[in-house]
C-alpha cells in the first residue's frame, strides 16, 4: 500500500501513526532478506528492528562499494528540519525515487523529548522513521 499524504501535513505523532496503521511495517527478516543479509547475520530485536553480525563485512568484502552521504552540522529549519529530517527525505528520494538500493543510519535519540526537553531525532512529517515513539524510547542502547 502506497501511504496518501494530507493537506496541511499533520502533526509528526498524527504521521507516524498514520504511516503504521495505513501502510504498516515491514517486517525486518523481509527487510534483511531483500538487503541480502542471511539469517544468521541478524538479531531480531522485535518485529521492527535488529543488530546486525559483523561478519556481513566479510561475506560480502569483494561486493562492489556503495556511496556514503553524511548529513552533519546543519542548523534545524524553524519548523525543526534539520540533521535526521534532511537524513530520511535523502534515503527516501534515493530509494523510493530513484530506486536505488540505501539504508539510512541514524544515531539512538538522546532522552529529551522523554522529559519534553527537546525533540527526539526521528525526523519529522513524512520523513521520520517510524513509530517515532518506538524509535525515541525503545532501542536498543547502543
Amino acid at each position: 500500500p502506497t501511504l496518501k499524504p494530507k493537506h496541511p501535513v499533520p502533526s509528526d505523532i498524527d504521521v507516524s501513526q498514520q504511516i503504521v496503521k495505513e501502510v504498516g511495517l515491514l517486517d525486518i527478516a523481509t527487510l534483511a532478506k531483500e538487503a541480502g543479509i542471511q539469517d544468521e547475520e541478524i538479531y531480531p530485536w522485535g518485529i521492527a528492528k535488529a543488530k546486525i553480525s559483523l561478519s556481513v563485512k566479510d561475506r560480502l568484502k569483494d561486493s562492489p562499494d556503495g556511496n556514503y552521504v553524511v548529513v552533519t552540522g546543519i542548523n534545524p529549519t524553524p519548523l525543526g528540519e534539520g540533521k535526521s529530517t534532511t537524513t530520511i527525505g535523502l534515503a527516501q528520494a534515493l530509494g523510493a525515487v530513484l530506486g536505488k538500493k540505501c539504508f539510512a543510519c541514524i544515531r539512538q535519540p538522546s532522552q529529551g523529548p522523554t522529559f519534553g526537553i527537546k525533540g527526539g531525532a526521528a525526523g519529522g512529517g513524512y520523513a521520520q522513521v517510524v513509530p517515532m515513539e518506538e524509535f525515541n524510547l525503545h532501542l536498543t542502547g547502543d
